[in-house]
Order: C-alpha cells, then structure tokens, then sequence
C-alpha cells in the first residue's frame, strides 16, 4: 500500500520500479512517468505551458481518443475564457466550482468579482488508478484560498518524452494562486453584487451555488528539468546520510490566467529539504505532492534571483499580478492621520510621528493611494480630472448622474471627444506628478464602481532611460501585460504602431471599444526630445491616429516654454490643452506643513518653525520636498538632543522644534564636511556620485531610493558616452571597479552598501541621504560642474 508513502520523486521512482506492465494503460504509464531530460521551448523566454479546463478525461487505455480541450499559452495575455458554444459546453458534464463567500471587490467596468476564496470538488477521475484506488467515492469539497500552492492540469505546445503525470492520468505543473475573480456576462449583474457587497457583510454566506465561470491567475513554479543549466535527468535526491530529500522548486516571476476547473490537488511547500515531519500523501482523498523551494527563477532575465523567505511568498506573488488594484482591497487600511493617542500626548511618539509624516515615501502614498487631500492644488487637479473623464468616456454618452462639473457636457458637442493628451508643466516640487496619480486613483475608484469605462495606467520616466529610444521598449513592455515582452526599440515601436495605427476603418468603432483604454503618463518628456523628434511625435500623434485601441497621453515636463521649442509639427500633436503649476508660495507651504502635521504631530513645531521653513523653502527653489526634509531632518535633531539629555525638558511643558532646529537643519543639507569631500572627488568618482543624483531624481516620491550595481553601471555608461569628454570617455568600469570606489565613499560616510535580507535583488544595493541638488551643489566652481548642471540642475534653464 503505497498511500501511506509522501508524493516525491524518488517515490514516483520506487512505484514505477515496483508496478509491472502487464497491460497496455500500465505500459503507456511508465513511459510517462520518467524525468525528462529534454529541455522546454525557450524561444519566448518561457516555459510554455497551456493550461486548459479540467473535463473528466477519456480512459488512459486509449490516450489517442482523448477529447481536444480548451487550451490557452501561458505566454498569451488573453485569458481563458468559458466555452463558446455548445460543443464544448457539452463536453463539460458538471460544473464544480462554487464561491462560498461573497467577493471583496467587484469591478464593474472590467465585469469581474474577487473572491478570497472558492471550494472545488476534487476531480477524482484525473487521479492515477495506482494512487485513487476508489474513484467512485465522494469527496469532501476542496477549499482553495489566495496564495495555496496548488497542481494544475495543463497541455504542452509540444510533445514532450518521458513527461511526469503521476499521481494524475493528465499531465500538471506547480502553481500558486494570485488572485480568484469571475467573469461575468453584463454589467448590470455586477452592479447588483457590488450594491449588495457594500450593504451587508463580506463574509455573508452566499446560496450553495457552482460556477463554470471562474478564473484563477497563477504564477507558475518550475521544476528542476524545465531550466536551461538547472540539471537534467538526476538520480534520487538523497542527503549525506543517505536519507531522502524533497525535489526542489524554483519560484517565477510567470504569471497565467486559467479556469478553476483545471485545479487538481494541493502542494506543501518546505524551506528545508527534509522536513522533520511524517508527510502523509493523502489529504482529504487528494493527493498532495511536497517540494523544498529556496530559489527563484526570472523568466524575463534568464537567471536566478534570491527569493528571501518561504513566508513571503504571497507578496512576492502579487507584485507580478495583473489585478494589483482589487488585491490592494485586501490590504489597505485608512491612514492615521490625525488620530490621538489612546493614553495621553506623549512627546516621543509625537515626534515619532512627525517624522514618519514628513517623509517622502509616506507622504507620496498618502495622496496617491489613500486619498488624502492635496492642499494648494485644487484647480489643477479639477483641470486635469476634468480633462481625463472627458477623454476616457470618449465614445459613450456622459452620465446624467455624476457628480462631476465637467460630466455634463451637453448634447450640443456630440459624443465624441477628440482632445487626447494634454502637458503639464511647472517647477519641480510643485506636486505634478503626485496630483496626476491621486487622480488617476480616484478614476480607478470610479472605474470599479462603473461611471467610466476600463481604462489602464502605464508610467514612464524619461530620466530612467538609458536612451530615449528605450520608451518604446519600456512602454511595450508595460502594454504586453504578464507577457512582459521586450523586444528591441525598432521592434517595440512597429508593435506600437500596429497596436495604436491605423485599422480597418469599416470596424473602427467596433474595436475601438472592444480593447481597454490606455492612459500613460510621460514624466520628464524634456530627455525624450532628439534631434529629429519623432520619439515625442509618435507618443502624440498615436492617440490622434488610434482606431483599434485607444490612447491618452499626458505628458509632464520642468520646462514651462518646452512647446514653443519644439517643431510646429510637434507642437500640432501636442495640441493645446495644458496646465501649469506655479510654485508654491510661503502661506501656501505653511498650510501644507500645518496639514501634514496634524494628530500628535501638530504639538512638535512651534509656529515660528514652520514659518522659517516655509521661507526658506520660497527662497531657494518653492520646492515642497524641500521642505519637508528641512522640517524632517530638525525634527530629528530636536529629538536626538532630548532624549540624549543635551537639552533640558522646561517643567510644564513638552519638547518642541525651534526656528533654531530648522536653521542647524538647513545648514546640514547645504553645507558639511561630506558636501567638501565630494568636491574634492576623482573623475570617476565624480560620475559615480552623479549617475547616483540622476537615478535618485528619477525616482521622485520616494524617501529612501535604493539602487543596485548593475543599474548604476548603466547609468555611468550613458553619462559617461554623453558628456563629450576625454576624462570621462575612458571610464570603462567593470564591476570590481565600481564596488572598489562605492567602498571608498562608504567609509566617508557618503553614501553605504547594504544586502538586505528580504530582498529579490541579485546586487549589493546603494544608499546615501544626499539629494540630487545637493550633490549638484557641492560640485559647483570645480572641473565637474558642467556635468553636474547637466543631470542635476533642479530646472533646466534655456
């Protein structure tokens, strides 16, 4: 009896050894189930795998007869979808899925619902007759819940020798499940369920109903003999002691979407590769196959990365899923902003709180992903929000119900909206790009609830390319989906071109509403412009020229006259609508501070502080990251000296920030004994610290930017290859190179080298407190100002 034996491969082994081949099922068995050697079609960078509707399958004696089943490419961004007609509807005899509970988030524009969970029965049929000896017994219901590991049946885009299929009749790969959603056939059954899900429990038991309609997005794992130089064919994993190991497995960055259905059993997956427990091979009649997984494999880097813990799994599952906006449903939580504390005021944490505000980080996902109010900007952010509504509806008809000024439009203006990209302009620090993802929130909010179509959101950077070409890459990549395909930049844009082009103009506003609506966002367009200007023209002529898909354009720049300088062609792609930050003025920074530090953190700064910092912020630049980091840095200090003792806590009263904490802290941002040793840095050392201000100024929003070696040696190379000069040209730096002088100005104190150990990066990552202008500053009236100004100089000037 071999059900008592834990599902490994050197069990496959053993049983294949033992079981005889009497008859032909048999045989045909044990030819398929041997590791195979022969590695996987790797054209496509992936492990093509096709995932397909679990349907009882027809009787292994005679494999040629099987039925051909629904099947989909895992390297397809099209999801599988419920059978068509009635042919395959008839080849599915029951549907054996149900959702017990009711969805967490309905989206209504995409018709879909997630769930948390589903109950599946077991499909015992697909179980190997050696392994489910009673097939006719019913099992209890299988509950599968976001994150499980799971075997899946599939079909392979190749015949492949030698394949493993037991414990099943069918053939399978590991996976792990992302997301659980359904898909449902019209938008009015999505908005009932939404309106009940927001009127009762989630938790609410819903009537003991099955689907044949629900999808599951998976992030498939690999096994040994499915990478390119992991190792083929290999003995029976056996430790020093001669006992056995588990097989490995390797996680993947893979992600697929697949009917419910097609689910077989669990898996159990181990950190060790030999567990200290008994592992039993039977749970709940279903067998259940263990691997150790230590290792991550990327399919788009051809490599292997380090995966951190086994028990962040999950996350590292969902930071590849196509529907990271409903899984965020699950997580979020409202801010704290402004909530007392239980016990009475205490200074510490009021100062702890206050400084946690005044970063960066926090204060970017506060506005753009909480929804807090972004002071100071309200008529920007009408202009902007009106503009996008307007242009994502497009062809549909205005609701006569929504609440926005700009819904109403009239019947007079028809309902095509032409107008498809817009520029905004404005000092850095003015709030262009956090105001445009606050409201691109917000329109994902309306999107769930059904007042706007679907619509996608894609970023670019300018600054973050290696070469203005790199955009067309960079934007295919993110339009791809999970395929995440990268191509060439002259390959990119021909797909952009056949994707955006013209079409067939008889289905033009057929196909138009058939695909979703891309919204992408051009920051920094100003590194975007070339000689020739066709990287710019073609990004603004595509939405104008657009009949397949749509596109909306909004680009976003530092140089307000940016326009003006660009060709009268460009500029008539352009087109006229724009908006204009100003930078903030003294009152309108005090009132940010005031708004930012509320709750606790409202008793840390004296009124004269604040005000202090707000007229220096005015009169060096009207950034607002400025000061919020002159703010930050004082209250640092302030506590520093309180709770070392160094200033004494007046009786009565509680610690505050002074106008002298922010004066010593403005002083430590402009001048230090660290700004005077990066004046007196090599030349290599010089383009090492600036390529360091370039990415970090790329990475706006963000309080603590982390850069690894190999994006940094990139970086030089571009610098170093555009700066036209002798001492810079010659830098070639291999990567002993580098790390050799990272070292050298880490132990001045400039910047530091860390490994963290919950980290997906293959690299040493580098970290410094300096900000781009800072770095900027310190090189002024030396040999490396030119080049300073060039890539750090806060606006650029014409």
């Amino acid at each position: 009896d071999h059900h008592d034996l834990p599902v490994t491969t050197a069990t496959i082994r053993s049983l294949l050894d033992e079981s005889p081949a009497a008859t032909p099922a048999t045989a045909h068995s044990n030819s398929l189930c041997q590791i195979t050697t022969q590695p996987q079609n790797y054209t496509t960078g992936k492990y093509d795998r096709r995932s397909k509707r679990g349907k009882a399958p027809a009787a292994k004696a005679e494999p040629e007869t099987k039925p051909k089943k629904q099947k989909q490419s895992a390297s397809s961004q099209e999801e599988i979808m419920a059978p068509q007609n009635d042919e395959l509807e008839e080849e599915v005899e029951t549907l054996r899925v149900k959702c017990p509970r009711q969805p967490f988030h309905v989206d209504v524009s995409s018709q879909k619902s997630f769930y948390e969970e589903i109950n599946i029965q077991p499909p015992i049929d697909s179980y190997d007759d050696r392994f489910s000896t009673n097939k006719t017994d019913d099992l209890e219901w299988w509950t599968v819940r976001l994150g499980d590991m799971v075997s899946i049946e599939v079909e392979h885009a190749q015949k492949v020798v030698g394949l493993v299929t037991f414990p099943f009749a069918v053939t399978w790969a590991p996976a792990e499940i992302v997301s659980i959603y359904r898909v449902h056939d019209n938008k009015a059954e999505c908005l009932e369920l939404r309106e009940k899900l927001q009127s009762s429990d989630r938790h609410l038991i819903l009537n003991d109903e099955s689907f044949g309609d629900v999808m599951v997005e998976v992030r498939w794992f690999y096994r040994k003999h499915e990478i390119p130089g992991a190792g083929g064919k290999s003995s029976k994993p056996q430790s020093n002691d001669g006992e056995e190991e588990l097989e490995e497995l390797f996680e993947t960055d893979q992600i697929d979407s697949c009917p419910a259905e097609c689910l077989l059993s669990p898996i159990k997956l181990f950190e060790a590769s030999r567990p200290e427990d008994s592992l039993p091979s039977v749970m709940s009649g279903m067998p259940c196959i263990y691997f150790h997984c230590r290792r991550y494999w990327s399919i788009h880097r051809k490599s292997f990365i380090p995966s951190g813990l086994l028990s962040n799994r999950i996350e590292r599952g969902r930071m590849h899923s196509k529907y990271k906006a409903a899984l965020s449903k699950l997580t979020s939580s409202s801010s704290n902003n402004g909530k007392k504390l239980s016990g009475g005021y205490s200074w510490k944490e009021g100062f702890q709180s206050a400084i946690q505000k005044l970063s960066l980080a926090e204060a970017a996902a506060d506005v753009q992903v909480h929804g807090m109010e972004l002071r100071c900007r309200e008529q920007e952010r009408r202009h902007i929000g009106s503009f996008l509504r307007k242009a994502i509806r497009g062809l549909e008809q205005p609701l006569n119900n929504s609440q926005d000024d700009d819904s109403a439009s009239g019947g007079d203006e028809g309902l095509m909206n032409t107008k498809s990209s817009i520029f905004i302009c404005g000092p850095p620090g003015t709030g262009k790009t956090a105001s445009v993802r606050s409201i691109i929130n917000e329109l994902q909010e309306e999107q769930a609830s059904g007042k706007l179509p679907e619509f996608n959101f894609i970023a670019l950077n300018g600054m973050e390319m290696r070469s203005p070409f790199d955009s067309y890459v960079k934007f295919w990549e993110a339009l791809s989906g999970t395929m995440k395909e990268r191509l060439s930049a002259g390959a990119a844009a021909a797909k952009l071109e056949e994707f955006f082009g013209d079409g067939d103009n008889d289905n033009r506003n057929e196909d138009r509403s058939k695909k979703p609506i891309t919204v992408l966002m051009l920051d920094e367009i100003d590194y975007l412009v070339t000689k020739k200007q066709t990287i710019l023209y073609n990004f603004f002529d595509w939405p104008l020229r657009a009949t397949s898909a749509r596109l909306i354009v909004i680009g976003i720049s530092n140089t307000i006259n940016l326009p003006e300088r660009l060709s009268m062609k460009l500029q008539s792609r352009l087109g006229g609508e724009r908006c204009h930050f100003k930078s903030y003025t003294v009152d309108e920074t005090v009132a940010i501070l005031k708004t930012r530090l509320d709750g606790d953190a409202s008793q840390v700064f004296d009124e004269d502080a604040i005000k202090f910092a707000s007229r220096k912020t005015g009169n060096l630049s009207g950034d607002i990251r400025k000061a919020f980091q002159m703010c930050k840095v004082a209250a640092q200090n302030a506590l520093d000296d309180y709770a070392s003792g160094r200033r004494r806590i007046v009786e009565g009263s509680h610690p505050t920030v002074k106008i002298s904490d922010v004066q010593r802290g403005s002083r430590d941002m402009y001048t230090s004994i660290i700004h005077k040793a990066i004046s007196c840095s090599s030349s290599y050392e010089a383009l090492v610290l600036i390529a360091i201000g370039a990415l970090k100024k790329a990475k706006v929003g963000k309080d603590i930017v982390s850069l690894d070696v190999q994006e940094m040696l990139t970086k030089i190379e571009s610098i170093a290859n555009g700066s036209g000069e002798e001492r810079y040209l010659s830098a070639r730096l291999s990567l002993g190179d580098l790390l050799g002088i990272l070292s050298r100005l880490g132990d001045a104190g400039i910047l530091t080298l860390t490994t963290p150990k919950h980290s997906n990066h293959p690299w040493p990552l580098i970290q410094t407190s300096l900000e781009p202008y800072e770095i900027n500053s310190s090189y002024r009236n030396t040999p490396h100002s030119k080049l300073a100004e060039k890539h750090l100089a806060e606006q650029r000037l014409f």
